[in-house]
């Protein structure tokens, strides 16, 4: 407030006059930069988390890595996240302690849960069973959410997936019977391959994936005028959360661009890095409808392999603008890091 009320004072003594109109725009261009600051530090600090959760992470390293004193650090990281910064912390650990368990199956408990920064086995399998309802033992057992349809989550065999706290949802037995391969199933090439390392600028967005064009938004009008966008730029997709474990409210997607060299960033525009490795790479020419059921495609294909998912991210990188195809189709290929089970 004290910031604002300057600012407002300062813009009054440079014009000589009242101009209100003038006042509105400048205090409503300070207030939109100060979102943008914040939240490029938020997200430094999200970054952090996800590539340390195996070191000791408290309020006080959170806050200098935001550059904040620890009281305004919690109030603006709850305010712009919509949680507080320890149960971010939280979450995060344990639904990535959760992917773990499911997708490296012959890692014990108890080294996940030193993996995901626990303290010992006791603390990790009580906050596990809070937040999932269920034993870390008894989440393991479970079948795997492979599938999504309608907003369902579905295993290998088309039963359906309880979300974290929640009952499973009635569905249409005849689905699974007759329609299931033909609904979630496409016909593409899915190859094992060696992808480079992609030097990245991106837009964070936090939320359901169609609303990630306006991040994409956002991206291109802060690229433009900085000449980094050719007629040769490509996009990428990068997720940060497994929405199979993940609520999808709370699902964190990089709208990004590969660059060249180092990018000065400022503002919500960040910058990261996918490392090269190997990667399941499958090729798709789909509408923007069809993503649900490309994914759905990967995963399946993934668990008849003989590879699990490896460390890293996966992304869709587009090789096209779908405005531009005469079907407005999306030529994509959907990434997804893997190893040998």
């Amino acid at each position: 407030m004290r910031n604002r009320t300057l600012f407002e004072q300062d813009m009054q003594n440079a014009t000589g006059k009242h101009d209100l109109t003038l006042q509105k725009i400048c205090v409503m261009d300070f207030k939109e930069l100060s979102k943008q600051e914040y939240t490029a530090r938020i997200n430094r600090v999200m970054d952090y988390i996800s590539q340390n959760l195996e070191q000791p992470i408290d309020l006080s390293l959170m806050a200098d890595i935001a550059a904040f004193s620890p009281y305004h650090f919690h109030r603006i990281f709850t305010f712009i996240v919509g949680e507080t910064p320890n149960n971010f912390l939280s979450r995060i650990k344990l639904e990535k302690a959760a992917q773990l368990l499911q997708d490296h199956q012959k890692d014990s408990i108890s080294e996940i849960s030193y993996q995901c920064g626990f303290g010992n086995l006791s603390s990790f399998s009580r906050a596990f069973k809070s937040y999932f309802g269920m034993s870390a033992k008894e989440f393991r057992l479970q079948n795997k959410a492979i599938y999504i349809k309608d907003g369902i989550r579905y295993s290998k065999n088309c039963k359906p997936i309880s979300k974290i706290g929640k009952n499973i949802q009635k569905i249409n037995e005849q689905f699974c019977t007759v329609e299931f391969n033909q609904l979630i199933i496409m016909d593409t090439k899915i190859e094992i391959k060696k992808m480079p390392e992609l030097n990245l600028i991106y837009c964070r967005h936090t939320g359901a994936f169609n609303k990630i064009g306006q991040a994409y938004e956002k991206l291109f009008k802060w690229a433009i005028p900085r000449g980094l966008v050719t007629p040769e730029t490509k996009t990428v997709t990068v997720y940060q959360d497994d929405p199979s474990i993940t609520s999808i409210d709370k699902v964190r997607q990089d709208a990004s661009m590969i660059v060249n060299g180092d990018v000065k960033v400022e503002g919500e525009i960040g910058k990261s890095t996918v490392p090269a490795g190997k990667y399941a790479v499958g090729h798709f020419e789909i509408k923007e409808t069809e993503f649900e059921q490309a994914w759905n495609t990967m995963c399946s294909w993934l668990t008849e392999s003989g590879y699990q998912p490896g460390e890293g991210y996966t992304y869709e990188l587009y090789h096209n603008d779908y405005n531009e195809h005469p079907e407005h189709k999306f030529i994509v290929d959907i990434c997804i890091p893997v190893k040998l089970l």
